[in-house]
């Protein structure tokens, strides 16, 4: 990832160096990443980069869903409310990090005069297409949306402090939560003792991550010994899940029995809420709840897929790369009602 950083911050670099101030205010950050041939999520990690070195500014742009206008924009988490208002359309509406806010990386004022005056031009196209056309068509395959952002590794990194007032939250349409737990950890701890248990622990760690991150996902949080990452794309959940298990298999078999780590792995899709957790961003709901329910349930060296993440074409084709036969069961989960359908996967 960091020789790939490295590629991608020359680009945004060049950019910069190469281009007249119009090309500088909200920067086409995806476009630049096309004709370059870099992926979106390694040039979106250059501009946070920059903005952590005081190159480049970021702004929050909170679109409403009825006309598309901006009924406020805002330069950090911290002012974000879980509604807003908009006054052209005269009704409130949910700001959803997918869906509705978009997010800006223009060149820092200090290095340029014409923020101002371009973010003038900006406001003025957009009260222009609302009274000619009702609507100012903001999305694009171009555009970065808010969830791009707080999904990206960097971002945690660079700005964990920067989060939502306690007091608020933001919505999210679809995300793919993974829940790990490790089959027997009470055992090894006593087997072992405290110290050595925890270092093939924090070395299971380290893997998890590693490719949680490989196929741009997060990870969010460690629960004891378990681990939840957070994913946009589902496919990605299921490919960072295979891997790691193969990885974590290959990492352990050499080592004697009682020191062998096996870990079990539930994915499940669906809304969520970001909210402020123990000052750092968190991801809340009943997508999560059953994503770890479901994890409860799996097998040492499993992965539990629910129906949400099985069902979709492209995510059956993927696992037919992997795998070749997939289990199917129904299950009852403590507190829910109904029953649901699960897929068992053993790579």
């Amino acid at each position: 990832m960091q020789e790939s950083l490295q590629i991608a911050a020359g680009v945004l670099e060049n950019h910069i160096q190469h281009t007249n101030e119009d090309g500088l205010f909200h920067i086409d950050v995806y476009k630049l990443a096309d004709e370059n041939r870099i992926a979106h999520r390694e040039i979106l990690g250059a501009c946070i980069k920059a903005l952590r070195e005081g190159f480049l500014v970021m702004e929050w742009v909170y679109h409403c869903p009825h006309c598309g206008g901006v009924p406020k924009e805002t330069v950090t988490l911290h002012e974000a409310t879980h509604d807003d208002y908009c006054p052209a359309c005269k009704v409130s509406f949910p700001n959803i990090i997918d869906r509705n806010i978009e997010v800006f990386f223009s060149l820092h004022p200090s290095k340029t005069g014409q923020n101002q005056v371009l973010k003038d031009r900006y406001h003025s196209l957009i009260r222009t297409s609302i009274t000619e056309h009702m609507h100012f068509d903001w999305q694009s395959p171009a555009t970065i949306y808010a969830v791009d952002v707080i999904q990206h590794p960097l971002y945690r990194e660079y700005f964990g402090s920067e989060t939502l007032p306690q007091d608020q939250s933001l919505e999210l349409m679809n995300s793919t939560i993974l829940f790990t737990d490790i089959k027997g950890s009470t055992r090894m701890y006593s087997d072992l003792g405290d110290a050595k248990a925890f270092g093939l622990v924090r070395e299971h760690f380290r893997i998890l991550f590693e490719y949680i991150e490989k196929f741009d996902g997060l990870p969010v949080k460690t629960i004891g010994d378990a681990v939840m990452g957070s994913f946009i794309d589902g496919r990605h959940a299921i490919q960072a899940a295979i891997e790691a298990q193969r990885a974590l298999r290959a990492y352990y078999q050499t080592r004697p029995e009682n020191e062998r780590i096996e870990i079990k792995i539930g994915i499940h899709s669906g809304p969520t809420i970001l909210v402020t957790l123990n000052n750092r961003l968190d991801y809340f709901g009943s997508t999560v709840n059953l994503a770890a329910r479901i994890q409860g349930i799996a097998q040492p060296n499993e992965i539990v897929l629910s129906e949400q993440v099985f069902s979709p074409p492209e995510h059956k084709a993927l696992l037919r790369n992997y795998v070749q036969r997939v289990f199917r069961s129904n299950h009852r989960f403590k507190g829910l009602d109904g029953t649901y359908d699960v897929y068992h996967v053993r790579p």
